[in-house]
């Protein structure tokens, strides 16, 4: 039997928030990154690779960057997600880069487990970042499922009320 356990972590205001992308988006990323720089302004900005570059750039300030190599830039942010330190993933990519990378499918995995904000286009991007949402602390629920014992023969556990 498995018994589910919903636990909740707080988003912050100022979110976490990664951003990947792809070398055929260069250029969408940094059209995007200028016309969303007041919103991305007051966040902590995480970026993998060249993207970091492009958005010190066009945002004008200090970006946790990610290298890719061979510990792998997603397996780092992976790791992050998992300790809680990622409220939100931003991708810039053609669908079929995004859906034939491994490494990215386990972090989208990550991500959907851990309940955080999933973007894999542009239009999505832009509805995250203006969201109300994004500029207030959130509640995140999450739900852990733990195999436990069968308890239902047991009726001293869980004592049932008599109906009148």
């Amino acid at each position: 039997m498995f018994l589910y356990i919903i636990k909740s972590k707080k988003m912050n205001k100022n979110k976490n928030i990664a951003i990947v992308a792809f070398d055929t988006k260069k250029t969408d990323l940094i059209e995007w990154s200028y016309f969303n720089k007041e919103h991305l302004m007051p966040h902590n900005i995480i970026a993998i690779g060249f993207a970091a570059n492009i958005l010190e750039g066009t945002l004008n300030k200090k970006i946790d960057r990610i290298e890719p190599g061979n510990f792998g830039g997603c397996r780092q942010l992976c790791n992050l997600i998992t300790d809680n330190k990622i409220d939100a993933i931003i991708i810039f990519g053609e669908a079929e880069e995004i859906f034939q990378s491994k490494d990215l499918k386990a972090v989208l995995e990550k991500a959907v487990t851990h309940n955080i904000i999933v973007a894999a286009n542009r239009t999505t991007a832009d509805f995250v970042i203006h969201s109300s949402l994004i500029e207030s602390g959130y509640k995140i629920h999450l739900n852990e499922k733990k195999l436990v014992k069968d308890v239902s023969n047991n009726s001293s556990s869980f004592p049932l009320a008599k109906a009148s």
